[in-house]
């Protein structure tokens, strides 16, 4: 009887508390929201009466219903992802049920969207509404741009995020290292479906921007199966953890019923490059109000070449340090055309070859009234081929001229798999609280194969029978990563009298595994007899193989906890705090916190916003734990030089020798103050200002090399003392500077009435600067003259301050009329710097240049549309490198004797030149 008793009194409560509510919001707006084109239901449409924070989604079959708190009349905004925003007027007596149902348009405005990221508020907000910048970027406007991959389309539409392909640079030929606001690749946190993604298995190692950092591989993700990404510009690991110090990357998979169908054909002027792209995406109806979305996408793309002609040696070594032997170079240049030698072109460099194919589905199923089950997951397979550095039959230690007579031209072929599972539910419970469960599985592998190689010590083994072997298996990077999240929210704002006051709280456990798997032997091993003999390069000529002793398969636990409080404390002034615990299993915990809020000066025409907060980014396991012997070639005397560079495991022997201490988290405090403006309904305006202070970020330094020096003494000692005595210099990573880095971001998007068809503009910029503000060395390895240029030189300075542009503006204009659309976009990037690691004298400096993009659109059909367009329209190309005496004591010479023509350590925008395209696209 008692629990009958406390059961009953239990329902009265609900029924009194539900009556309240009822009270509270007698009046109400309900509807359906349609396609204006198919008619079709559109779910997910967000509606809010604007000015307030009420507002509703719509459900599977596009039904919509809006509880308001008073009568009056209301302005009902309606926003869907790919539609046109649409404005209602609405009056509404007190108790009364209004009916409003709407059509929505297609629309390619993008930049004022709802937003998701950034908050885990229930209330409906703008990118101009919320506390922080973010860019709201649609599918329509990624295809507007003609890339056909996702790091090269977001390139060219967000103004904070930069990403130029590499060349020349082993893995990193393969995976696009991206950035945020100048920023590492690794300080970047990517999210799908607003849960966190798995980092690539691929540590960047060699002379690009982003050396020494562990990205995420954004082209794994077809981008036919993206509707849109968020890029939050704003300090984030309070509320999503390690590595949002610059920001998050959310992306958004397709929940729409229908087909979708995205062709293209392309290549650039120069003929060679060709990309061939064919995407096919269809939503199935689960149910009534369920879909599953599935994407297929292949990609293919053939490899650039933008290599000069080369002036150098090739059979008689006749340059030293710029001093010509003229008897040796005739003899050299006699043997060049008896042999028929071209010096054209022997170099790839340029865009590597890229064949790939992805497969994503995307699913979202309400298994009861107040909970839905969601799922996504996909698979990723790539194949690369690049090329090193042609090794010519003078440079006798690489080469044995019995099996390559004239030279070869290593190559690198990549396979790169990536693979991801999430499964979650959500739902809300009796008592008013949002709750969500999700379990997330991913990861990255990057086998690494050599081909047209030898390994030189291999090949003088005159007793082996597989001397002549010319393909390696070098070995694979795997990176796995296991999280599951568990959160909840509530609003408690019509309890304590405010317009709203959203509670949000959860844990999070994750799992990191990273793994090395040693290449086959002969990829790897020295087979030179004892000294006093020739010492030949051993291993595989461009990547020598992993060693067992660079072998490593190690797992890592992290567990987390955060809070997170947004509150309108009145209809004017929004307010955000969160904070995050996290404790790793390998070095420790952190606490990181962030405070935040928007002022609305007049009410939808000026607010003010701000936000102060403390961030970190955790060492990844690549950087603690990955070691490999490579071939570099750095730059001595004004010659590049193959070296084999160890880099040496963090806490390892050598690595205590030279004095380099354990790993620990890099740390950030984040200044951000901004406007936000809608004088008018079809205006947008943000400019937001930024000050981000890192500590103990981490680098990977310079080679310490053996020599004949003081210092080169000391390397020879501590690598002969710890039995590296096959490599010619240590590299390690290591906490060893402090950063600072300011910046501005202006966004104007706008869509001004005409009298005949549909104008969208927008412009976008950020300026940004990077400086080093200390740099650390350690007890064995002093700051100073001797090794401070060596623990963190001139280049690997210079990758940090100089080496993405330090503005990017865009100017982009959308018209439509009628069957007609036309696109045209110029960006201009700024000016970028290389710096030689020890002469000033080689130092370039690029100018900043404009890039025009032309795309035009010719609707077949209701259902087909073809465009055709040029990316790099006016074919510009980065400036020329200037520094090209290779014939003067000592040498000034960046081209390695005229074989780059474009720089290779600092790009702008690439330098492809100009790129044409077909493309079809249909939507049934």
């Amino acid at each position: 009887m008692r629990k009958f008793y406390n059961l009953k009194r239990l329902t009265l409560t609900a029924s009194l508390l539900l009556l309240s509510v009822a009270a509270t919001f007698a009046q109400r707006i309900s509807g359906r929201v349609t396609d204006a084109r198919t008619k079709e239901a559109l779910a997910g449409v967000t509606v809010l009466a604007t000015g307030t924070t009420q507002g509703a989604t719509t459900d599977g079959s596009g039904n919509y219903i809006l509880p308001l708190k008073a009568a009056g009349t209301y302005t009902i905004r309606f926003s869907a992802i790919g539609s046109e925003t649409r404005e209602s007027k609405v009056p509404v007596g007190s108790g009364e049920s209004v009916v409003l149902n709407v059509e929505l348009t297609e629309s390619n405005a993008s930049l004022s969207e709802v937003v998701v990221v950034g908050s885990r508020s229930t209330q409906v907000r703008t990118s101009v509404e919320t506390v922080a910048p973010v860019d709201v970027i649609q599918s329509r406007d990624l295809a507007a741009t003609g890339q056909v991959e996702p790091t090269q389309q977001l390139n060219f539409v967000a103004p904070s995020f930069n990403s130029s392909r590499q060349t020349v640079a082993d893995g990193t030929d393969h995976i696009d290292p991206a950035t945020i606001r100048g920023l590492g690749p690794d300080q970047v946190l990517v999210l799908l479906n607003g849960k966190r993604r798995h980092n690539q298995a691929l540590v960047n190692v060699n002379g690009t921007i982003g050396r020494g950092s562990v990205g995420t591989d954004l082209n794994a993700l077809p981008a036919t199966a993206l509707e849109r990404v968020e890029v939050l510009r704003d300090g984030a690991a309070s509320q999503y953890g390690s590595d949002a110090i610059a920001g998050v990357i959310n992306l958004r998979l397709k929940e729409k019923i229908g087909t979708s169908v995205n062709a293209q054909f392309g290549q650039q002027y120069a003929g060679d490059g060709r990309v061939l792209l064919l995407g096919v995406n269809h939503g199935f109806r689960l149910g009534k109000e369920g879909v599953l979305s599935v994407t297929v996408e292949g990609r293919s793309r053939e490899a650039t070449n933008r290599a000069g002609t080369y002036t150098g040696p090739v059979y008689f070594n006749w340059v030293n340090n710029g001093v010509v032997n003229q008897a040796l170079r005739a003899q050299d240049e006699a043997r060049i055309a008896q042999r028929g030698f071209s010096r054209e072109n022997n170099m790839q460099i340029g865009n590597s070859a890229v064949d790939n194919i992805a497969t994503f589905i995307n699913m979202r199923l309400p298994v009861s009234k107040t909970a839905t089950f969601y799922a996504n997951g996909g698979y990723n397979y790539r194949r690369g081929i690049a090329a090193g550095f042609y090794r010519y039959p003078f440079q006798n230690t690489q080469i044995d001229t019995t099996i390559y007579r004239n030279g070869y031209l290593p190559q690198i072929q990549s396979t790169i798999q990536d693979y991801s599972g999430t499964a979650g539910l959500s739902g809300k419970s009796e008592s008013g609280w949002n709750w969500d469960v999700s379990a997330v599985y991913g990861g990255n592998q990057f086998r690494f194969d050599v081909k047209n190689s030898l390994n030189a010590s291999l090949a003088r083994a005159t007793t082996r029978p597989d001397r002549t072997q010319s393909e390696f298996y070098a070995g694979t990077l795997r990176f796995n990563q296991l999280t599951t999240d568990a959160g909840v929210s509530r609003d408690f704002g019509s309890q304590l009298g405010l317009n709203s006051f959203n509670v949000a709280g959860g844990l999070s456990y994750r799992v990191d595994n990273y793994q090395i798997s040693a290449g086959e032997e002969t990829s790897w091993q020295s087979y030179n007899q004892a000294p006093p003999a020739t010492q030949f390069a051993a291993g595989a000529q461009v990547f020598p193989g992993f060693r067992p002793t660079n072998a490593v398969n190690a797992t890592r636990n992290v567990f987390a906890a955060y809070v997170d409080v947004e509150s309108d404390i009145t209809s004017r002034l929004l307010l955000n705090a969160a904070t995050r615990f996290e404790n790793y299993s390998d070095f420790g915990g952190n606490v990181a916190w962030k405070v935040a809020g928007r002022y609305k000066i007049v009410d939808e025409i000026l607010s003010i916003r701000g936000s102060i907060s403390t961030g970190f980014r955790a060492p990844s396991m690549h950087q603690r734990l990955f070691s490999a012997v490579s071939t570099q070639f750095v730059n001595v005397g004004g010659t590049l030089t193959p070296l084999q560079v160890g880099t040496f495991r963090n806490g390892e022997a050598i690595a205590n020798a030279f004095g380099i201490p354990q790993l620990k988290a890099e740390r950030s405090l984040n200044y951000a103050l901004g406007l936000t403006s809608r004088p008018v309904s079809n205006l947008s305006i943000t400019v937001d200002a930024y000050q981000i202070d890192i500590t103990d970020r981490i680098v990977l330094t310079g080679q310490f090399q053996r020599g004949t020096s003081t210092s080169g003494q000391v390397v020879t000692g501590i690598l002969d003392g710890a039995g590296a005595r096959d490599v010619n210099a240590a590299a390690f990573f290591t906490n060893a500077i402090n950063t600072r880095t300011r910046g501005l971001d202006v966004v104007v998007s706008t869509s001004p009435r005409i009298n005949t068809g549909k104008l969208d503009l927008t412009l976008a910029a950020n300026f940004n600067r990077t400086e080093i503000t200390e740099l650390r060395g350690t007890e064995r390895i002093p700051n100073d003259n001797t090794f401070g240029n060596v623990l963190f030189n001139r280049q690997q300075r210079g990758f940090i301050e100089l080496a993405n542009p330090r503005s990017k503006i865009t100017l982009g204009a959308n018209y439509t009329i009628n069957k007609l659309r036309f696109n045209v976009r110029a960006t201009r990037f700024g000016e970028v710097a290389v710096r030689d690691p020890s002469n000033a004298a080689l130092d370039e400096t690029y100018s900043p240049k404009i890039v025009t993009d032309i795309n035009i659109g010719y609707a077949l059909t209701k259902a087909i549309t073809i465009a055709v367009g040029a990316n790099n329209a006016l074919d510009v190309y980065p400036d020329k490198i200037k520094n090209t005496q290779a014939f003067v004591s000592p040498p000034l010479d960046n081209t390695s004797f005229g074989r780059f023509v474009y720089s290779r350590n600092a790009t702008q925008f690439g330098f492809n030149g100009g790129y044409y395209f077909v493309n079809l696209t249909a939507n049934f």
